[in-house]
């Protein structure tokens, strides 16, 4: 696919065809990163929408003890005391 970089406000854009939108599975909303290599060349990666996705790319390697819990944080008070009832 060849692309034009055009002058867009301040900024710059590039259009993507419908065809490289479908295959790449992304919609106007979504967002890229962009990288560009030692040789000039830009790969641009999809940011994901979803918190757990990046979650897991941050802390997918975790080895730790680290283990879900509910904390005590003192009696009821207020709407929280009647609910229980």
């Amino acid at each position: 696919m060849l692309a034009t970089i055009s002058k867009w406000g301040n900024g710059h854009g590039i259009r993507l065809s419908r065809k490289l939108m479908e295959e790449a599975n992304l919609s106007s909303s979504d967002k890229l990163e962009g990288i560009v290599k030692a040789d000039k060349s830009i790969i641009l990666r999809h940011v994901p929408k979803r918190k757990a996705t990046r979650f897991m790319e941050l802390f997918g390697n975790y080895k730790g003890d680290w283990k879900c819990c509910e904390a005590e944080t003192g009696p009821a008070v207020g709407n929280e005391a009647t609910l229980g009832e």
